[in-house]
C-alpha cells in the first residue's frame, strides 16, 4: 500500500527532474513525466534473465496477455544487452489527481507481480534435467 508522504515525495521528485525512482514492495519503479509534465510513463524489470532468455519466456510475450482484466494497458520490452524483460505504461497525465495516481501505481505493481510470476513458471519450461545415478 502507498503512503501519501511516498507519492507526495514522488511527485516533488518528478517536478524537479521529470524522473524519480521509487521502490514499492520490493519493486523498482522508475516513473518519468513528458511533454512538459502532460505524460508519464511507469517501467519496472519483470524478467532477470542471467546471460539468456528462454524461448519458452519470449513465446509469453507473443501470446495473448493473460492479464487483460485490468484497466490499465502496458506493453512488455525486451532489453536485449541486459537479459531483462521491462513492464512499461505511457499514458496522460493531465486527468490524473493524487487519488488516481495511487490506484495507477498500485494496479502497475499488482500486475507487474503478476507478469514476474507468470514469466518465472514459463522460465522453468526451459530447464533441462538431469537424473543423477
Amino acid at each position: 500500500m502507498l503512503l501519501k508522504n511516498d507519492v507526495e515525495k514522488l511527485i516533488s521528485e518528478l517536478a524537479n527532474a521529470n524522473i524519480a525512482k521509487i521502490e514499492l514492495g520490493g519493486c523498482g519503479i522508475t516513473v518519468r513525466t513528458c511533454q512538459e509534465a502532460s505524460k508519464m510513463s511507469l517501467s519496472t524489470p519483470v524478467y532477470f534473465g542471467g546471460n539468456y532468455i528462454p524461448k519458452s519466456v519470449r513465446n509469453c510475450l507473443k501470446q495473448r496477455n493473460p492479464f487483460h482484466v485490468y484497466s490499465i494497458r502496458t506493453d512488455l520490452v525486451i532489453d536485449e544487452e541486459n537479459f531483462r524483460i521491462y513492464l512499461n505504461y505511457f499514458g496522460e497525465m493531465s486527468s490524473i489527481n493524487q487519488h488516481h495516481f495511487i490506484d495507477l501505481l498500485e494496479d502497475f505493481i499488482d500486475l507487474a507481480d503478476k507478469w514476474r510470476e507468470y514469466l518465472d513458471q514459463h522460465d522453468q519450461n526451459d530447464l533441462v534435467y538431469i537424473m543423477a545415478r
